[in-house]
């Protein structure tokens, strides 16, 4: 009676272990002796096993069901029903482009499985896939570890990419697979009996359709079975999916092995997978997309193992280097002489002649024009002439201002000129001395608006009048700007702690140059600018002005828009990688892979500063020379 009692118990839990691995059954020629413990029905989309199968061994038209006059009278008749056409008619694809569409999804679904926080997860070989089982089989055979938390939810996130295949691949009688479902089921009874199992009992789908056996089970995928249970469930699992009896697993169990706790073996048997794998040539050879995924990092508590084997021929990587990092920022600008201004001559009479061009530099000296058949003169000065200068005018600022600038000139007699704000006989000289190197009537008096005095070399912007035009003393004859090109830009009021007066920056001019440059003015107040778009007021800014020290540089450019950048930190002697290198982990930090002897190592790193495309590595187990992988 004990011994009655105790057959029930173990059939009860063997019933409850085999509906966990019903889908997980091996394919032909399988050597693992593992008993698989995940349903990837659960995650995976209806029909795509089925779909599987199909694109592997496309169905065959049905054997037309036996005419009446040709049944035996005690045979029972199994009437099989065609599966019917898409009625929309689409087009049916061919068994090599099936099968490339097979194996393209299943690329696409291992680099979604990575892109949902699982870099490490492989490429899967698809050749051998026809159904539930051999999937399980070649995900085992990848390494692929079902302990990790949170895969399943991503196995069925994934599993979306299967989509156009289950639509596109063709139908197989539903009637034919149920029956070959019956038949593998009594098939794997009768094989448990004859490994001494003598009171296993047959499937019944009528209670149970699915697999014909109960359960879903409390998830020990038959852990606590007696030694002789799990040997004949590894031996028969495979002729629930079809297959011959695995009879090498006999032989392995004859071998003792420690027992492990389920989660280690699974990661061992993951592991020692991948060393038997890992140099078959991979089945493809497309690189996986950038990650910015969240991984964990590897410890003792994690699933992930620190060492992964990988075809390190198929993998991009860069070399650990030391160099200096030099953090930038860069603006926008536009490069031109500054803002225009009127220059008013204060000037009376016809315009003659000696116009200047327009971009042409004047300085102290030369003919601004000819009024009245008169040259206007520039002077050093800062005070606009507001009356003649004559002999016998009262004294004034404006006198010193000229007789400084007739000094400045060494116009003969100067030296004994005093200059003070008293119009002398010696000024007056000093003055025909002048006019007669102009060329023009010695009088000794300069009329109002024939001389215009300016504290600095300008640029003529552009030229107002023409000649012939009668000019009023209120004309702006001209517009007028700086000698030299400088850069204006905008900054956010934020950045303007980066940029100071004197600060080095580099330009980059429209025509690709690098030019050098210097800040010669940072506004102190932020202004808000016209919006062009909107004509209302932009956000508030800072003014920055740039000059360039090469003045040939620009020459061929008027105005042009620029970008400039100045050196916001410099790191120097940084050990640096490529910041594509780096894997975050769920702790908010990040990992690098080594590579190293056709594998990679997951080596946790500190970062520092990020400079374009590189980071700095601050702390972690790397060297100069180490390669690291580029995903």
């Amino acid at each position: 009676m004990m011994k009655h009692s105790r057959q029930l118990r173990w059939m009860l839990a063997t019933l409850l272990a085999l509906a966990l691995v019903a889908g997980a059954c091996g394919t032909p020629g399988g050597e693992t002796n593992e008993v698989a413990t995940a349903d990837l029905s659960e995650v995976m989309p209806d029909g795509l096993f089925e779909a599987l199968e199909n694109v592997a061994n496309p169905p065959v038209a049905p054997t037309p069901a036996p005419t009446p006059a040709e049944v035996q009278p005690d045979e029972p008749v199994q009437e099989l029903v065609p599966a019917q056409a898409d009625s929309e008619g689409e087009t049916e694809l061919s068994e090599e482009e099936l099968l490339r569409m097979r194996d393209e999804a299943f690329v696409d679904f291992s680099r979604c499985i990575r892109d949902e926080g699982f870099p490490d997860f492989p490429d899967i070989d698809s050749s051998q896939i026809v159904d539930q089982a051999s999937f399980l089989r070649a995900m085992q055979e990848a390494g692929v570890s079902f302990t990790q938390p949170g895969l399943a939810p991503a196995l069925q996130t994934c599993a979306s990419v299967f989509s156009e295949l289950i639509a596109l691949a063709p139908q197989q009688d539903t009637n034919v697979q149920q029956v070959e479902r019956e038949e593998n089921a009594v098939a794997f009874s009768k094989c448990m009996r004859d490994q001494g199992l003598d009171e296993f009992p047959d499937p019944d789908f009528a209670q149970y359709p699915n697999t014909g056996f109960p359960g879903q089970g409390d998830g020990s995928g038959g852990s606590g079975l007696p030694d002789d249970v799990q040997t004949a469930l590894r031996v028969c699992l495979p002729v629930f999916g079809g297959a011959e009896p695995n009879e090498a697993a006999v032989a392995q169990a004859e071998t003792p092995t420690p027992s492990t706790p389920a989660a280690t073996t699974a990661t061992q048997s993951a592991t020692s997978t991948q060393s038997a794998t890992s140099t078959q040539t991979a089945t493809s050879t497309q690189l996986p997309a950038p990650r910015t995924d969240s991984v964990t990092t590897p410890s003792a508590s994690t699933s992930i193992p620190e060492r992964i084997l990988r075809d390190t021929e198929e993998i991009n990587t860069a070399e650990v280097v030391r160099r200096d990092l030099i953090d930038t920022e860069e603006f926008s600008g536009t490069l031109g002489f500054g803002d225009p201004e009127p220059l008013y001559t204060n000037t009376s009479g016809i315009v003659t002649g000696l116009l200047p061009r327009e971009g042409e530099v004047l300085d102290v000296g030369a003919t601004l024009f000819e009024v009245n058949s008169y040259p206007v003169v520039l002077l050093r000065g800062e005070r606009p002439m507001y009356r003649p200068f004559q002999s016998q005018m009262e004294d004034g600022p404006d006198v010193t201002q000229l007789e400084q600038a007739l000094a400045d000139m060494q116009i003969p007699g100067w030296e004994d000129m005093t200059v003070n704000e008293n119009f002398t006989p010696v000024t007056e000289d000093v003055v025909q001395e002048w006019q007669n190197r102009l060329g023009v009537d010695e009088t000794g008096i300069i009329d109002m608006g024939f001389v215009v005095f300016i504290e600095e070399p300008f640029r003529i912007s552009s030229v107002n009048v023409t000649v012939g035009q009668q000019l009023g003393p209120q004309a702006a004859a001209f517009s007028i700007t700086g000698q030299y090109q400088e850069i204006v830009s905008n900054i956010d009021p934020g950045d303007a702690e980066i940029v100071n007066e004197m600060d080095e920056v580099d330009v980059e001019l429209p025509d690709g140059r690098v030019s050098p440059g210097i800040v010669s003015e940072v506004a102190r107040v932020a202004k808000r600018l016209p919006n062009a778009q909107t004509g209302g007021l932009a956000d508030p800014t800072i003014e920055v002005i740039i000059i360039l020290l090469d003045e040939e540089a620009s020459a061929r450019f008027d105005a042009a828009p620029v970008n400039w950048t100045i050196t916001k930190q410099v790191t120097p002697d940084a050990l640096v990688v490529p910041a594509s290198a780096l894997i975050a982990t769920v702790t908010g930090g990040f990992a690098v892979e080594v590579v190293e002897n056709g594998s990679t190592t997951l080596v946790p790193v500190e970062v520092g500063t990020f400079v374009d495309a590189f980071v700095q590595i601050v702390e972690g187990d790397l060297e100069v020379g180490d390669l690291v992988r580029i995903p």
